[in-house]
């Protein structure tokens, strides 16, 4: 009996969360080689060569790489790390602030979230599945003072790391600005991994209130480089050991 390759496509259509006329658009595909029946080849083709076309799309530039591994023991954060944490902010901060009429103070990403390095020149749809592959939502937690202080030890104890934005580790010392010097509650974003306990950050578990955003961490990625069209990033001080 003459066997019949077979193939699946998968294609999604999200409507974006912001205001944006863009539609975020998640394309997968699986490689099917050694086709027994040019049949079956002819049909997807078209498929095939639609996925292709869109992921080679260009978003936007980046002025440099940018990499989650160029810190050092002095300066102890990363450049494609500080961009990721300030991707999230802006872009959730928008929605958090549209949705709820509050702003969001801080931002807390895993480190092991973002697999690939953003290289110089232009930015593809197919690169932002690359650096971010997950599905991860990004989601805004109410905490405490004293969850806060227990995400300072962890990441003052990590061997890695964890883009965060908002505050300053300073040579063991917390650095907060003004206007939430004197806060007793903070709204921190993350995403829904970290929010289970991934990457042992339990302490995310101790929040008073969840606010889902229905956005992912890839499409805050996309909508924000589409927004500036150009990505620049760099090491800073925001962590200091």
């Amino acid at each position: 009996m003459k066997k019949i390759a077979s193939a699946f496509i998968f294609i999604t259509i999200t409507a974006c969360s912001n205001n944006y006329s863009y539609n975020n658009v998640n394309f997968s595909r699986i490689d099917v080689n050694n086709f027994e029946d040019q049949l079956v080849n002819n049909i997807i083709k078209p498929y095939r060569d639609s996925i292709d076309n869109n992921l080679d799309k260009v978003i936007g530039y980046s002025d440099n790489i940018y990499t989650i591994s160029d810190y050092n023991e002095s300066n102890f954060n990363s450049s494609l790390g500080n961009l990721i944490a300030k991707i999230i902010f802006i872009q959730a901060d928008s929605i958090f602030s549209s949705n709820y009429n509050k702003n969001i103070d801080f931002v807390l990403q895993n480190h092991g979230g973002i697999r690939s390095s953003l290289l110089k020149g232009d930015i593809k749809f197919t690169d932002a599945y690359k650096i971010l592959p997950f599905e991860n939502e990004i989601v805004v937690i109410e905490i405490s003072k004293d969850v806060f202080d227990k995400m300072i030890v962890f990441l003052k104890n990590e061997d890695l790391p964890h883009p965060f934005y908002g505050f300053k580790i300073v040579n063991d010392k917390t650095i907060l600005d003004e206007d939430r010097v004197l806060k007793d509650k903070f709204f921190l974003a993350t995403n829904d991994y970290l929010l289970s306990g991934g990457d042992n950050m339990f302490f995310l578990k101790e929040n008073s209130k969840t606010y889902w955003l229905g956005y992912s961490l890839r499409d805050a990625f996309i909508d924000y480089t589409l927004k500036r069209n150009q990505l620049t990033s760099g090491i800073d001080d925001r962590y200091i050991k």
